[in-house]
């Protein structure tokens, strides 16, 4: 990571921001700006009611994703299982979503996205669905290992897949590679190295439909690790909320954020978040520094640095209150595994 992140201190500080939190985030510009000027952005370290007190909030405005696990056959077939347990297999936390990120209600035409995911060599595994819809998405019966099946439709949203790939052989010479081609014939190559580096994006039509991945090494030591997606929201140009889940290496939620963003009066572009777990429980703040597209910053606990956070943001360029999204890393100190590289300038 860059060492321009923000230094703050972990003082507990009651201000109108932080106190019942139980309310919905402050979305007024000047209480928001006012806030940013404060240690940690006026937020304390105290529990919370789950969602913050405030479910609607998240399953609406936070962009907030059904998932659902799969129980894959595939994980357990002989083969697999003996690549798994190799010392020289690595695996990756992958998750590759399609469609429009942010939602936009406005979609007038859907997209069929039916097609198979494949890789070069190894394994895919797939752990969890988002947002499939019984009308039109579905896995379709596995019977390679290298590659999954489906139906996917979309029009305001996006659907998406939480994968574990296998690579038996990391050193070889030919890149391991995520491959998708589409009923229509369309295809899509995505080296996973390429996307080690941090959330790729690509948009692929004139409706402003779009493929987001990214590939996260699992790290050797045992640590905790995932990642955090949601609504990137603007109040006004360069100032506004994020509200989102944390999941773990598998993808299964195991809390929530809420914070702000923007730049301070010394024109430094800050954030501040925290963090609770699915009971309401304080797990940490978040606080670093968001440039270009890319945010990286701090996990602090009540003693002291816990880990580290980094991904990529997206503003809506249709204008404030309408909504963005953003899709990061998390791990712990003790962790080995990369966090996402800012944009080169």
């Amino acid at each position: 990571m860059r060492t321009t992140l923000l230094t703050v201190s972990v003082s507990l500080l009651g201000t109108a921001l932080a106190t019942g939190c139980a309310s919905n985030p402050v979305d007024d510009p000047d209480q928001i700006a006012q806030a940013l000027e404060q240690d940690n952005g006026g937020l304390d370290m105290q529990d919370e009611a789950p969602m913050f007190g405030e479910a609607a909030l998240f399953e609406t405005d936070a962009d907030y994703a059904p998932e659902v696990a799969y129980d894959d056959s595939i994980a357990t077939a002989p083969e697999v299982s003996t690549m798994m347990d190799s010392a020289d297999a690595l695996l990756f936390d992958t998750i590759v979503a399609w469609g429009q990120m942010p939602v936009d209600p406005s979609a007038a035409n859907a997209r069929n996205w039916s097609g198979r995911l494949s890789v070069n060599r190894g394994a895919i595994i797939v752990r969890r669905t988002i947002r499939f819809e019984p009308a039109t998405d579905r896995l379709l019966p596995r019977n390679d290992r290298t590659a999954v099946a489906f139906t996917s439709v979309t029009r305001p949203a996006y659907d998406g897949l939480v994968l574990t790939i296998v690579d038996p052989t990391p050193a070889a010479t030919d890149p391991l590679v995520l491959h998708w081609q589409l009923a229509d014939g369309t295809t899509y190559d995505m080296p996973v190295s390429d996307l080690v580096d941090g959330p790729h994006s690509r948009v692929v039509d004139a409706d402003g439909n779009r493929i987001t991945a990214d590939a996260m090494p699992r790290p050797f030591d045992a640590c905790a690790h995932g990642r955090l997606r949601g609504r990137w929201h603007p109040v006004r140009p360069g100032l506004g909320l994020f509200i989102g889940g944390v999941s773990n290496a598998d993808g299964q939620p195991v809390g929530h954020i809420r914070g702000i963003y923007g730049h301070r009066r010394n024109g430094d572009p800050v954030f501040f978040g925290k963090y609770i777990n699915l009971d309401g429980q304080f797990r940490g703040l978040l606080v670093g520094r968001y440039d270009n597209g890319h945010f990286e910053g701090r996990w602090i606990d009540r003693a002291g640095d816990r880990g580290a956070l980094g991904g990529e943001y997206r503003e809506d360029a249709s204008g404030p209150r309408i909504g963005g999204h953003f899709l990061g890393r998390w791990t712990e100190l003790t962790c080995d595994a990369p966090m996402p590289r800012p944009p080169a300038n």
